[in-house]
């Protein structure tokens, strides 16, 4: 995070958590074609894009779907000239999506909205997703590492009461990425040594669940935290 508080890319971390042995940008003539129908993309997006965009494993195979090249080819409707949105993230029952508006699209690094479909066709603002591209992408490849790359995990999500959210707060790390949920609740992120992570929604009910890389760091983790809370 720079000095004026805008989060930049950990490519350093996501290695470690998509076990990446070298990052794989798009060619100019993908971003091109990323880039059809709209005058501008931010910067940001560009860059993460040219960087990593082609990255085996990750941006696939998580629980939601990054739209990505592949994804664009396939479904028509994130190309549709009339969109008001450049989208980014489809979850997955195709309820909700992440985008930017198309009036931001010209700004670096702009804010990220949750978005869904109304009846009468028209695109609802939900509420935000992340402050700004970078960390709508860092916090949401945390999120999905969580869910769907590594091996162990505690499966059950769980219930927290306040005083075991400061003891959370207390035993783990607070990682310096959040995004917010299709219900606009902000997801936080822990760790104890990088091998094992914890995410809580912290909303009106806090819950969350944790998995690890690693059976010792899941251990580890279960002796910390394993005795808060209860199943939802």
């Amino acid at each position: 995070i720079t000095d004026d508080g805008e989060v930049q890319m950990d490519y350093d971390l996501l290695a470690r958590l998509y076990n990446v042995q070298s990052f794989v940008g798009y060619t100019d003539d993908e971003i091109f074609e990323l880039s059809k129908g709209y005058d501008a993309i931010p910067s940001a997006l560009v860059d993460i894009w040219k960087f990593c965009g082609k990255t085996p494993g990750l941006f696939e195979n998580n629980q939601d779907s990054w739209i990505d090249l592949n994804f664009r080819r396939k479904y028509t409707w994130v190309d549709n000239d009339t969109n008001e949105y450049f989208y980014l993230l489809n979850e997955n029952q195709g309820v909700y999506q992440a985008a930017i508006r198309k009036e931001d699209l010209k700004d670096n690094n702009p804010i990220v909205y949750v978005v869904e479909d109304t009846q009468d066709n028209n695109i609802r603002e939900v509420g935000k997703a992340a402050d700004s591209v970078t960390d709508f992408f860092m916090g949401m490849l945390i999120y999905e590492a969580i869910l769907a790359h590594f091996e162990y995990t505690s499966e059950d999500m769980y219930w927290y009461e306040p005083e075991e959210i400061n003891a959370i707060d207390n035993l783990l790390v607070k990682v310096p990425y959040h995004i917010y949920n299709w219900f606009s609740d902000r997801i936080d992120f822990y760790t104890y040594s990088g091998e094992e992570y914890f995410f809580i929604f912290q909303g009106e009910n806090p819950s969350g669940m944790y998995s690890a890389k690693t059976l010792d760091s899941y251990k580890k983790m279960k002796e910390l935290i394993g005795n808060l809370g209860e199943i939802c």
